[in-house]
């Protein structure tokens, strides 16, 4: 029995400590809202789908891959911004604070590096902001990596200029590559080789034995497209987006089936798939008006559904690489995330919060609800899964009060996420307000004093009871109530209001009655004649006369103390102590002097 007692006593003392803990905030709403990706905050939303810089999921893009998936994802990158050669995206690529920012973000959705749209040792801000990449790579150690992909761009001079070798040119940028690049710890290597990644270089003759044999380093050649699988001039293929000029609904099923089809028929050769959202290049200056839809994030989901059919921890692809991290001229980019087409409303009865999306579940990763007591700051209290649609507070023991909660659909992988609006929650029964006006605060004995309490207001229910008490043993049941004080004195009016769950609150307001007025002269109210007084003294007095009052003083010990511009005086004053001549003193429009005088002492 006593070990029972003693169970009971921990249990209250547990729900005790539950129930008064605080709402400590976590997060702001302003953080869960804004962008937080590398693109510039100044990027708005595109025609061709890109999505303008906003709030997107964090969640680990490995969680799309199929179960086992031991490869490394990593993101192909435009170099090129800034120029005016290129739409202005809000900042340029060859800045050592936005390259950081970049690599950031990318391993904050479980990116494990970059490869790079090279364009060889010529373009200079292309160039540099390669040179950037590896700094940073550098200094995230092991957890992020690089390569170049030497585009057909860096070809086009020497290919467009009569006697010029595409051979030589191709060799001296490799070597260039391997010794400003590829020597770092942290370029992308393959059985300690290093990886060269190549785009559109096979619109020029090449002789590609003597590129192997000139090349120092022996890097692997990665080409684009599945027929790579099958030239042994190459060590791999990777996957690129094929869009369809014809048909913006063709999301490139077909061509993936063939790639990753020859990519499985060739093991010995290294397989490079993809995921991409779409690609849109109806806003590029070279546009061919080429369309594939994004179908609302569905388009980036199919892609890694489709790697699962060729693909899986028995048969493993070597890598996959997201295109691309920020073309925006050809609506590819993920930087500033994918449009999922998701909203999300909730709405609460009692202490329970439910919600609902519009748009499709599979974009949307899991819910997150948040708490908050002044709708700024915010504190998490849990992540639920997509399948889920309430949350019941009546479990999470709050203190009685009235919160905030916002419900945000957290986006599958590099998915756009939205907030709720703030959904208003009371948890158990909040107290009234009460409100007390008094009508006059001051006067003579025989004046009616009016106490009103009819404005209190109750946030959950309803006022069910008035109580007035005017300090003078008048108690009346009243929202509204008139009385006429029997006697000079200083009184505290309170009204209590009780709502209709029984709870209530108070307010109160303080009347000064003084003595019944003759004629005309000075009526002390307080202090009383001969009082003995502990603290502070506190002077109630009014004035008549058949001209109007202008002004009333007191005198302490024939020294003034106080004035003021009215018929009636209530203030406190603090006097030294010992025994005190008190004098007030009124001057009416006439001119004429009316006094009173007491004495008093101050202990």
């Amino acid at each position: 029995m006593k070990q029972f007692s003693v169970l009971l006593a921990m249990l209250a003392l547990s729900t005790s400590l539950l129930a008064s803990t605080p709402v400590t905030p976590t997060t702001t709403l302003a953080l869960e809202t804004g962008n937080n990706t590398s693109a510039a905050n100044s990027f708005p939303s595109q025609s061709n789908g890109n999505l303008g810089a906003s709030n997107i999921s964090k969640v680990a893009v490995r969680k799309l891959l199929y179960p086992g998936f031991n490869g490394k994802i990593y993101v192909h990158l435009m170099p090129w911004f800034g120029g005016t050669n290129h739409m202005n995206v809000g900042y340029e690529s060859n800045n050592a604070t936005q390259v950081a920012n970049q690599v950031t973000d990318m391993m904050s959705r479980g990116v494990d590096g970059a490869i790079v749209d090279w364009y060889g040792p010529n373009a200079a801000r292309e160039n540099g902001t390669t040179k950037l990449l590896r700094t940073e790579a550098e200094k995230r150690g092991a957890n992020f990596q690089f390569a170049v992909m030497e585009d057909v761009g860096a070809l086009k001079a020497c290919a467009s200029k009569a006697g010029c070798d595409v051979t030589g040119q191709m060799i001296s940028d490799l070597t260039y590559a391997y010794n400003n690049f590829e020597v770092s710890a942290q370029y992308i290597r393959y059985n300690g080789r290093p990886l060269v990644f190549f785009f559109g270089v096979e619109a020029y003759s090449i002789d590609w034995a003597r590129v192997i044999a000139s090349v120092p380093g022996k890097p692997l050649f990665i080409q684009r497209n599945a027929a790579a699988f099958t030239n042994a001039t190459f060590n791999g293929a990777f996957a690129w987006p094929a869009p369809n000029a014809s048909n913006a609904a063709d999301i490139g099923t077909a061509y993936l089936n063939y790639f990753y089809g020859v990519g499985v028929s060739h093991p010995s050769s290294l397989p490079v798939a993809t995921g991409y959202k779409g690609f849109n290049d109806t806003l590029a200056a070279w546009s061919a008006k080429r369309v594939t839809n994004q179908n609302c994030g569905q388009t980036f989901l199919n892609t890694y559904t489709q790697l699962a059919d060729y693909y899986s921890v028995n048969k493993q692809v070597f890598a996959v690489q997201l295109a691309t991290w920020n073309d925006y001229e050809e609506g590819t980019e993920l930087e500033s995330g994918i449009d999922n087409c998701v909203s999300i409303s909730a709405s609460a009865a009692a202490e329970k919060v439910s919600w609902s999306i519009t748009g499709s579940a599979t974009t949307v990763d899991h819910f997150t609800v948040f708490l908050s007591t002044d709708g700024t700051n915010l504190m998490k209290v849990a992540d639920v899964p997509v399948t889920q649609f309430a949350y019941d507070f009546s479990g999470y023991a709050l203190a009685a009060g009235s919160y905030k909660v916002y419900v945000k659909a957290v986006g599958a992988p590099f998915m756009h996420n939205h907030m709720s609006s703030a959904v208003g929650l009371t948890i158990g029964n909040l107290a009234p307000t009460a409100r007390l006006s008094v009508t006059p605060t001051s006067g003579n004995v025989g004046a009616t004093v009016t106490a009103n309490a009819s404005t209190s207001t109750d946030a959950d229910g309803s006022i069910a009871k008035t109580s007035i008490d005017f300090g003078d043993g008048t108690v009346a049941g009243s929202a509204t109530v008139a009385h006429v004080y029997a006697k000079a004195g200083t009184y505290t009016v309170t009204a209590t209001v009780t709502d209709n769950a029984g709870a209530c609150s108070k307010a109160s307001a303080t009347v000064v009655m003084a003595a019944p007025a003759s004629a005309s002269g000075v009526s002390i109210a307080s202090p009383a004649a001969n009082a003995s007084i502990t603290g502070a003294v506190k002077f109630a007095a009014s004035a008549r006369s058949a001209n109007t009052i202008t002004a009333m003083r007191i005198y302490v010990d024939s020294v003034t103390q106080y004035t003021v511009g009215a018929a009636a005086i209530n203030t406190t004053l603090t006097l030294a102590k010992g025994g005190h001549a008190i004098t007030i003193q009124a001057w009416d429009n006439t001119g004429a002097v009316y006094k009173s005088s007491l004495n008093i002492t101050v202990k």
